[in-house]
């Protein structure tokens, strides 16, 4: 989400516009969800922090709609674009969610599984995003494309197949624009407050009890992996790397996998060593 964000506001600027892009970090750990914002003006931007109401929202993982912790539509009102990476069709997703605005969808990971070999939807995100919402033209697109992937250390035949894909999205999106401009207040009228709040709410407290086993992180998941126990020798390897603790082993040391808190990293696909463990995708993921 970072990169697609960096990707989407490069184009912009180098179309002329004023851009403004910051991610924002809760958990930093592979699978954890990032947010990233991204201002685009025709004149200087004063205005700084998260946005408050955004007119057009990128969802890479539309699981997240069933959260409510996640308050993925915070702010998100009846005139804006939702641009969606998902399997299942854009009009289910907005009547199983009651989704606000105009939904668009794509199936942006298959496309990259298909192209990159990875369900890392970031180039054709962007693009996707780009083109719909009207931000730049293609030659543009693929300038930031190929700064923001090169600056991150992708080069080479990589770099190409993320320009393949995202010209795939880029082609595939309907362009439908911003939404009409509603009428805000002159960010430089309105006073920058920063909260001030007490010690046990702006921050966890390490004398709290543990939740961890509450919170499901199953939906962060485009692959899952399954055990073949023929072929598993019982190392315990798999046990040993889980980077959460998701791979449980019984008495006998045979292994299992804690489905409701296996965030898909698949690090135990990729160590095993006797390929006992594969990805799975899930469905709709």
């Amino acid at each position: 989400m970072k990169l697609a964000s960096r990707v989407i506001s490069r184009s912009a600027f180098l179309s002329g516009a004023w851009v403004q892009d910051s991610p924002l970090y809760g958990a930093e750990r592979r699978g954890a969800p990032v947010v990233a914002s991204v201002r685009i003006a025709e004149e200087p931007i004063v205005e700084r922090g998260t946005i408050g109401e955004p007119d057009a929202l990128l969802v890479l993982d539309a699981s997240l709609f069933g959260q409510a912790e996640a308050a993925v539509l915070e702010g998100v009102g009846p005139e804006a674009v939702l641009l969606l990476n998902a399997a299942e069709p854009a009009d289910s997703l907005q009547r199983r969610f009651a989704l606000p605005g105009r939904v668009l969808g794509a199936d942006l990971s298959s496309l990259a599984l298909e192209i990159l070999g990875s369900a890392t939807p970031s180039a054709p995100a962007a693009a996707f995003a780009v083109r719909a919402l009207a931000i730049a033209s293609w030659e543009a697109l693929e300038a930031a494309l190929r700064q923001e992937l090169t600056e991150v250390g992708i080069e080479g035949p990589r770099l190409e197949q993320n320009v393949v894909c995202a010209r795939r999205a880029f082609d595939q999106a309907p362009v439908v624009g911003f939404p009409p401009q509603r009428a805000r207040a002159s960010a430089a009228s309105r006073p920058m407050v920063v909260p001030r709040l007490p010690a046990r709410e702006a921050a966890p407290s390490i004398l709290a009890p543990g939740n961890t086993e509450r919170r499901s992180t199953a939906g962060w998941r485009v692959f899952r992996p399954e055990i073949d126990l023929a072929r598993c020798t019982r190392c315990a390897l798999c046990f040993a790397l889980c980077p959460e603790g998701a791979i449980r082993l019984a008495a006998d040391a045979t292994p299992w996998i804690d489905s409701v808190h296996c965030k898909g990293c698949l690090v135990c696909v990729h160590e095993c060593p006797t390929g006992a463990i594969v990805a799975v995708r899930e469905a709709g993921a």
